[in-house]
């Protein structure tokens, strides 16, 4: 019996390969149309009314019926390929249940989850403290952007003296108690 993470990835293999044919059927289609295109002089209008006219129309409506099928099957090509990568992308950050190291991930993502908590907590107090610009050396990186980007965009979100808004530590404290509610699933508190 194959794992999740097993079963996402072979998904994911597929729709490349599903993609693949598709990038083959649009060169086929387009590469149809484009010998059918080249037997007509450039710049030759259909001659309304000669011997020639049919063949020219149904010429015409090829080369459409062609270029269309080519695009069509490149835009699913690129849909297919992009959901390949999104599912590529879930399982490289994804902690699934039935990994064998399953467990310290998740210890691991919570005392991530409860440094950033601690250092949230800790900028929002020296805010208070200070009843001015908070101590920003506390934050990491990730969390001093996330901070000029909720000044910049909805400063009206941001808690008296400047400290992050009250959903930030909901939203964590929320995240560490469903992540060690996985743990407890899994066996191991």
């Amino acid at each position: 019996m194959s794992t999740y993470r097993e079963r996402r990835e072979a998904k994911a293999e597929r729709l490349h390969e599903w993609a693949d044919k598709r990038d083959d059927k649009a060169d086929a289609a387009f590469g149809k149309a484009d010998s059918i295109a080249r037997e007509i002089p450039l710049g030759q209008p259909i001659l309304v009314g000669h011997h020639s006219e049919g063949h020219a129309r149904r010429d015409q409506e090829r080369i459409d019926r062609g270029m269309r099928s080519g695009i069509e099957n490149t835009r699913k090509a690129d849909e297919m390929r992009a959901r390949a990568e999104n599912i590529e992308r879930a399982a490289d950050h994804a902690i699934y249940s039935d990994d064998e190291d399953a467990i310290e991930k998740l210890r691991a993502k919570i005392a991530g989850l409860e440094a950033q908590r601690d250092r949230i907590s800790a900028y929002n107090a020296s805010c208070r403290s200070r009843k001015a610009a908070g101590d920003t050396s506390l934050l990491d990186d990730a969390q001093r952007a996330d901070l000029l980007s909720i000044a910049k965009h909805c400063s009206y979100q941001l808690r008296k003296y400047g400290q992050f808004p009250a959903y930030t530590s909901s939203n964590l404290s929320g995240t560490i108690r469903a992540t060690r509610k996985r743990l407890e699933q899994l066996g191991d508190i």
